[in-house]
């Protein structure tokens, strides 16, 4: 069997290698390989009309795909143009949780399910999230960033005006009940914090088993939250659903935290209310464009923490996501069943 393995400067070759071997311990299959890297996430990620969130170019996987039986990567470019190269292939497996770097149209035609990792950041993601909350409340990062680069001891930061209220005194919002929501949700009601839940997919059956949470409609999520944190997945029915009217309705106390997908927000609107003291400030990982250009407003705001998109970089995040991709490849190829995460199906 011949595997195609596309790995990243994140998802290593070595980290997808060593979870096939492990998997496909003891099968009796003779494995193949060849490797190619992407430099994800040292170069950013690119988007065409077929695919996007990919690192690289199909031009290079073209060689390599003939003798493919199957395809496993993370970031790669996996194209229409790929998927005809490869007349043997049977499978193509991401160690990602959204497979939108892959033709999923082009593979299903052929009938090569696509599978993906969902989950596999998840708890990355979540500590990333109440670190982003502990970094903006309580001037961490402001306060690192004067200390160590401009030498400024800035004692004024414990005076009244400036200090915040501590987790365990605040009542939290959750904008999307998944897995990542989910465990921000559990860690922050380890705190002691209040947390209100809006999920309108999350059915009532569902809420019974969170007695210790609130859930309720966004705009009163949004008027009762001290810290607002944002896990909803893209879509078009999530594109800015944060805009200028959510906006309004926070407390102008409230801090606003996005670690999801930048796509979320209106960052127009973010940055008036930031301004206008409409909100008290907002810490981001995550950006409508990303880097987000030199021109950015965001730039010039001193209640602003940002990130470059890291919360989902930990050692098991990689891990797991390599483990469930090769779970797959074994699932299929091997116990000839269907994949437990099946995109296009």
């Amino acid at each position: 069997m011949h595997i195609l393995v596309i790995g990243d400067r994140f998802m290593t070759n070595k980290i997808l290698k060593d979870a096939v071997e492990e998997r496909f311990r003891g099968s009796g299959i003779s494995l193949q390989y060849t490797f190619l890297q992407d430099e994800w996430p040292v170069e950013n990620l690119m988007a065409n009309d077929e695919v996007y969130e990919f690192c690289g170019s199909d031009l290079d996987i073209l060689p390599h795909a003939g003798e493919a039986d199957a395809i496993l990567t993370h970031s790669g470019c996996i194209t229409k143009k790929v998927i005809d190269a490869a007349p043997n292939l049977k499978i193509i497996s991401l160690a990602r949780g959204g497979p939108v770097n892959v033709n999923g149209k082009a593979a299903a035609d052929r009938n090569i399910p696509v599978t993906y990792a969902p989950g596999r950041n998840s708890g990355a993601v979540a500590e990333f999230a109440v670190g982003l909350i502990l970094a903006h409340t309580r001037k961490i990062a402001q306060s690192h960033y004067f200390l160590r680069h401009r030498q400024e001891w800035r004692g004024d930061f414990y005076a009244a005006e400036f200090v915040s209220r501590e987790i365990g005194g605040s009542t939290v919002g959750i904008v999307g009940f998944g897995t990542i929501g989910k465990k921000v949700a559990k860690i922050l009601n380890a705190f002691g914090a209040e947390i209100l839940i809006y999920d309108p997919y999350i059915t009532k059956e569902s809420q019974k088993e969170h007695p210790e949470f609130q859930f309720l409609p966004l705009d009163q999520v949004l008027q009762r939250s001290d810290i607002l944190s944002l896990h909803s997945r893209y879509t078009s029915e999530t594109e800015k659903m944060i805009g200028e009217r959510e906006l309004g309705l926070m407390k102008q106390s409230a801090v606003l935290i996005n670690s999801a997908r930048g796509q979320l927000v209106d960052h127009d609107a973010l940055y008036l209310a930031l301004m206008q003291g409409i909100i008290s400030g907002a810490a981001l990982d995550v950006f409508e464009a990303e880097p987000p250009g030199s021109e950015s407003k965001l730039y010039t705001l001193e209640n602003v923490t940002v990130t470059p998109h890291l919360g989902g970089a930990s050692v098991e995040a990689a891990e797991i996501g390599a483990k469930i991709a090769a779970d797959e490849l074994y699932r299929y190829l091997v116990e000839h069943e269907e994949p437990r995460y099946w995109y296009n199906k």
